[in-house]
């Protein structure tokens, strides 16, 4: 302590590893002579030595004799270890001491030290994540038998085979100087400098206002022009400007293929699926009970689909069903529908896209009231949908 050294006194009998053990030295060889000694199967690192023991030298009594009396040489045991490539140093004992020892011994960044046990944290907690520390460390880890102890069956997923693109897609700020700058010419410069500044002269001259011309009217209507424009041009650098086209459908447009309308019971008769059925080809209705899984409506889809028919298009009219209150219980099971919609598409193949219709589910302005909410909460599927399936996605349609 007078050093600055921690120290920690210890609860043993003896100072192993010192002239205090000698009075017990010869009674300990003739106890360890009467062993059965093996050739240990893996290789040890010797403390007496430092280096790695040679399996003739620690099967004789008088090695273990000298092992309880001389020095530990924990560091060059240590330096061996990392001499022959090791960088994962495991711990099995009651608490973290050895590891905090070898981490002082060797300080390189790319060496981990894992302990099975701390005396502060919970057994089930540290040797878990001993475990998953190993793991990551490129250690091979018998996962089943580890699992076979929680009475848990493991069950093995396959990663794509594919190679990661690893390209970012987050939008970027724009660098200082990366776009080129619009400059003016100086004339108009010298121009526009004169009108915020208000000088009249100068003004005058650019204009060649006579002097019985009335410039002080038009100065004032100049400056103002000239600072809404400037600030027009600095909100419209902060935004993107949404506009609305009209998109000009022929009357004569038709529906090419085979076209299967999902259809809620008690919707043969709905105005939209006649339309549809009218421009189409071939339209089959395809009647989804309420609360259809996955598999049922795979069934229905199979059941609707000929052999020649594998690439029919799909058009769902479930969502224009009545009624339907604006509550979260209608909007969950419209999305459950939606979904298992998606995944029965998936499930039967083709090359058909879906396509969702709702009815005020959508609103493009302040005079055009949300109506649907369930058709809303299908909006926030689709837009995962779309991104996730794309060749399967048609889109969605909200009807006015």
């Amino acid at each position: 302590r007078e050093r600055g050294w921690r120290v920690k006194e210890l609860a043993v009998s003896h100072a192993f590893h010192s002239r205090l053990m000698d009075p017990m030295l010869e009674e300990f060889a003739s106890v360890v002579a009467g062993l059965d000694w093996r050739v240990p199967r893996i290789p040890i690192v010797s403390n007496v030595t430092g280096a790695v023991a040679d399996a003739a030298e620690i099967t004789v009594p008088g090695y273990w004799v000298r092992h309880v009396r001389q020095p530990v040489r924990f560091a060059d045991g240590v330096a061996t270890l990392r001499a022959q490539g090791v960088d994962t140093f495991l711990e099995i004992g009651p608490d973290a001491v050895l590891t905090a020892m070898a981490a002082e011994a060797d300080t390189a960044d790319d060496v981990r030290y894992v302990a099975t046990l701390r005396r502060s944290q919970p057994d089930v907690t540290t040797l878990t994540t001993a475990a998953g520390q190993l793991w990551a460390a490129g250690v091979a880890v018998d996962w089943a038998a580890y699992l076979g102890q929680t009475g848990t069956r493991p069950r093995a997923v396959e990663l794509p085979t594919y190679a990661f693109d690893r390209q970012r897609y987050w939008l970027e700020d724009p660098q200082p100087g990366s776009a080129p700058e619009r400059a003016d010419a100086p004339s108009d410069e010298q121009f526009w400098a004169a009108v915020e500044s208000g000088d009249l002269g100068v003004l005058g001259e650019d204009l060649a206002v006579g002097a019985d011309e009335p410039s002080t009217a038009l100065l004032p209507k100049l400056a103002r022009w000239r600072r809404a424009t400037q600030q027009r041009a600095v909100v419209d650098s902060w935004r993107y400007r949404a506009t609305w086209r009209t998109a000009a459908v022929p009357d004569s447009a038709t529906l090419a293929g085979t076209w299967l309308l999902l259809m809620a019971p008690g919707q043969e008769d709905h105005p939209v699926a006649a339309a549809l059925a009218a421009r189409a080809d071939r339209a089959v209705p395809v009647l989804i009970p309420a609360g259809a899984d996955r598999d049922r409506v795979a069934r229905l889809l199979l059941e609707a689909m000929s052999s020649d028919a594998r690439d029919a298009h799909v058009v769902s009219l479930l969502s224009l069903a009545e009624p339907r209150e604006a509550s979260p219980v209608p909007a969950a099971a419209e999305v459950s529908t939606a979904l298992a919609v998606v995944q029965a598409l998936t499930d039967v193949g083709g090359s058909g896209r879906l396509w969702w219709l709702t009815r005020g589910a959508v609103s493009v302005g302040d005079s055009d009231e949300l109506a649907d909410v369930a058709g809303s909460a299908v909006w926030g599927l689709g837009r995962v949908v779309g991104l996730e399936v794309p060749l399967r996605w048609g889109g969605l349609v909200d009807l006015p």
